[in-house]
């Protein structure tokens, strides 16, 4: 496992042509998987068109550099498509504030962790308003939406925090038994189902006839509703139907 601080300013290594070929700038997340997709990179010299890489594509990130197979890994950004849909999203996840889905504000993300094999998002540091230090790791599981503004978490995030990167993998485990066995049968109450079906039924009639503050995209960069656009209820069923209602809900005025 790996934070972003391992990765920023590293060089990275063409083995093939024993030569460095760039510089680690950011991370590229896409934000509907939680991962990184490539790495934005520094050219040679700071004129230069940046560059990025596949995160498929890194042979290893060591303490002194990122390697690659080939040079021919490394591509500029005007050429790579998708690279330019997530950096449009503008989607930074660092230094973002957090905030819970009952509308907590509990801090701002002060790193975030991955998994070096896959990319994956496993976790992000928390640091609350009233306090510099960092007050624990919220675990991938916690998290709902990595938005342009804020990152979204469940209600119980603050309260289900990791001291130590390597404890995310066993807060994951229980995280994926706590689905499984949701998804074996667990069933709510007839007045429970009445109780969450009046909160939306209300949510929705208090989104009908605001305006998008912001443009949302789904995963593919199709976008569900553009800035300006007033929110009727074709607008909430379609948010609602690629996994973007929550987004809908923090972006409206």
């Amino acid at each position: 496992m790996k934070s972003c601080k391992d990765l920023t300013s590293l060089p990275v290594l063409a083995i093939a042509e024993g030569d460095f070929v760039g510089r680690v700038h950011s991370p590229v997340i896409n934000p509907a998987e939680g991962k990184i997709d490539y790495l934005l990179l520094e050219g040679k010299q700071w004129y230069l068109e940046k560059n990025a890489i596949s995160f498929a594509d890194i042979a290893a990130i060591g303490k002194s550099a990122v390697t690659t197979e080939k040079a021919a890994n490394i591509k500029p950004v005007s050429q790579l498509h998708e690279v330019l849909q997530l950096l449009q999203k503008n989607i930074a996840v660092l230094n973002s504030p957090v905030m819970t889905r009952d509308g907590r504000l509990i801090g701002t993300v002060s790193e975030i962790y991955f998994d070096e094999t896959s990319g994956k998002i496993t976790g992000c540091e928390l640091t609350p308003e009233e306090d510099g230090d960092p007050a624990g790791i919220i675990p991938a599981g916690k998290i709902i939406t990595f938005g342009q503004k804020y990152l979204v978490v469940t209600e119980d995030a603050d309260s289900a925090l990791v001291d130590e990167p390597d404890a995310m993998q066993e807060a994951a485990a229980v995280s994926s038994a706590a689905e499984e066995t949701a998804a074996a049968g667990e069933s709510k109450t007839p007045a429970e189902e009445d109780s969450l079906k009046l909160f939306e039924e209300k949510q929705r009639q208090y989104l009908i006839g605001k305006r998008v503050s912001k443009t949302i995209f789904d995963s593919n960069g199709n976008i569900v509703a553009s800035e300006g656009t007033v929110v009727t209820e074709d607008i909430i069923d379609r948010a609602t139907r690629v996994d973007k209602y929550v987004e809908l809900t923090m972006f409206v005025e």
